[in-house]
């Protein structure tokens, strides 16, 4: 019968060393990086809502930690903002956070309530940044109101800003007319279901050259230049 020999195992008292520092190192980085606060914001897109008040809402005015500071979360707060769309949020080496935004478009700001009508149909009254878009300066019922922000949304923005006021003015015929009072002294009509004759109004003016007058586009399309 053969008896086998036990071996005790030795502490290897270096290589437990060895782990213990390797391990403190591990944690002192992990704590270190978690304390590093974001060094640089990034924002993107916003042309209404200001920087500062994307960033406060955001909750890193303060520049937290860029790690422990969530993109999830700061999304979520953004969101919450009226006028934002969209948001992405990116985080990368040198401990930057770029906020890229999308804003609703506003179509325009009724005078009588001063609120703005955005692109969706939302009305807003608490827009503080300085915003020039059409002025609506008489009551338009809600039905057509509603046509009006959904067809101006087939209708080129930069088209939209060029409008200085936007009148309602039906007629027994049409109860769906507008007249377009444009920055560039000019005058449009324009019935909801032509508007997106509208988005030619640049191509129209540069054939009108310097003419001022009334363009008639809700029947006839037609120039009637002024005297």
């Amino acid at each position: 019968m053969t008896v086998k020999k036990l071996r005790r195992r030795v502490f290897n008292f270096k290589k437990f060393l060895c782990f213990l520092l390797f391990l403190n190192i591990i944690i002192f980085s992990c704590y270190y990086l978690s304390k590093k606060p974001i060094k640089n914001i990034i924002i993107i897109g916003n042309n209404y809502i200001s920087d500062q008040n994307i960033i406060e809402t955001a909750g890193i005015e303060n520049y937290p930690s860029f790690i422990t500071t969530l993109s999830s979360k700061m999304k979520k707060r953004i969101n919450k903002i009226p006028l934002i769309k969209n948001v992405n949020i990116k985080k990368s080496w040198g401990y930057v956070v770029t906020i890229e935004i999308e804003e609703y478009k506003v179509f325009f700001n009724i005078r009588s309530s001063n609120e703005f009508v955005l692109e969706d149909g939302q009305k807003l009254n608490d827009i503080k940044h300085n915003i020039e878009v059409p002025i609506l300066i008489n009551y338009v019922p809600d039905d057509k109101m509603e046509k009006l922000v959904k067809k101006f949304n087939n209708v080129d923005y930069g088209t939209i800003l060029k409008i200085s006021e936007i009148e309602y003015t039906p007629t027994d015929y049409d109860k769906e007319r507008f007249l377009l009072y444009m920055t560039d002294g000019n005058e449009v009509y324009i019935t909801l279901n032509k508007i997106n004759e509208f988005s030619n109004y640049t191509k129209i003016k540069s054939q009108l050259g310097t003419k001022k007058g009334i363009l008639y586009l809700d029947s006839g399309n037609y120039f009637e230049i002024k005297e």
